[in-house]
């Protein structure tokens, strides 16, 4: 008679057995890499969707074995002022993309407009005060600022004219193009601020509906307004405020290894990507004088009037919202 293997192990064996491949099967769960569905507002040819796919390749990398970003689609699956609520629901695990298109859930959001850098903001602490607020009305944590090397300026047809206010435009019966985040700005310069995508933009000025429009230098060109635009306002009137966050329970879901690993390809991207479109807008700049766009330099106080002017709309509009509960002495201290 033949006598089965199983047979032969005593039921104190056999226990120990199972417990370990128990043991070893969990240990192989608990160390799978975690999926990240990520998404993003604009086409994946947009220069700043390229920059968001060189940091999901390097953080994909360094968190190989932990976890993996898998990007899903951008407008063309979720319109973009509908992905902060996709993320918030957890269609997706992360959203990168400006906080103007979730100030309605989340109006702190508007503190990335100070002239601090991203990495000062971070080591001053303005993210952890953020991220307090964020988890609690959008259930959702503020990881980093990508690409904030990228500055804002006021692009014209016409030579500018400015007020009797060093640094302050002039801008009556002038209609801009505007976002959401620097409409006010346009506005107390005397202008009405358009809203409207950048791709309508190349139309609108065609049409003779615009005489001016606010953009990134790196924008212009692979847009053609060249075409229309002839002067550029320098310095930034403000920072391109370009977030990645993530569904809170999603980063709760990860291991404290993935959790550090990511955070750290973060950090890094986050000074990367600046010190990289510091140095395409000096080039770009360079292009547009070849092209024949004239720049209009402001100095000294005429300087500091016209961000002082942009920054007055971002800091009334969270100081009137009665839905901010945060700090906001503490965070213009540490954020503006």
């Amino acid at each position: 008679m033949r006598t089965s293997r199983k047979s032969l192990l005593t039921p104190a064996l056999f226990a120990s057995v199972l417990t370990a491949m128990v043991l070893t099967g969990s240990q192989s769960a608990a160390s799978a890499e975690i999926e990240l569905k990520a998404s993003g507002p604009w086409p994946k040819t947009y220069p700043l969707m390229q920059s968001f796919f060189r940091f999901i390749d390097k953080a994909n990398a360094a968190g190989k074995g932990h976890f993996r970003i898998r990007y899903v689609g951008g407008p063309e699956i979720t319109k973009p002022r509908q992905q902060p609520q996709a993320m918030k629901n957890g269609l997706v695990d992360m959203i990168y993309g400006p906080p103007a298109y979730y100030l309605g859930l989340f109006p702190e959001g508007d503190f990335s407009h100070g002239f601090k850098t991203a990495m000062d903001q971070r080591k001053a602490g303005a993210y952890e005060l953020v991220r307090q607020a964020m988890k609690q009305k959008m259930g959702a944590r503020f990881v980093a600022r990508f690409d904030s090397g990228v500055g804002l300026h006021l692009f014209l047809k016409d030579k500018p004219k400015f007020t009797s206010k060093a640094g302050i435009l002039d801008l009556k019966g002038l209609k801009l193009r505007s976002s959401p985040t620097y409409r006010d700005f346009i506005k107390d310069m005397g202008g009405t601020a358009v809203v409207m995508g950048p791709a309508d933009a190349y139309t609108a000025f065609e049409r003779g509906a615009l005489e001016g429009a606010g953009f990134s230098v790196t924008d212009i060109l692979p847009r053609g307004l060249q075409k229309f635009v002839k002067y550029v306002i320098d310095p930034p009137f403000s920072y391109a405020t370009i977030a990645l966050v993530m569904n809170h329970k999603k980063w709760d879901a990860m291991s404290p290894e993935a959790k550090k690993i990511f955070d750290k390809a973060a950090e890094h991207w986050e000074k990367e990507s600046y010190e990289y479109w510091v140095d395409q807008a000096n080039k770009e700049k360079e292009k547009l004088k070849n092209a024949g766009v004239t720049i209009i330099k402001l100095d000294g106080e005429a300087a500091k009037n016209y961000k002082a002017l942009f920054l007055k709309g971002p800091w009334e509009r969270m100081e009137k919202n009665p839905k901010i509960k945060i700090d906001m002495k503490k965070l213009k201290e540490l954020s503006y």
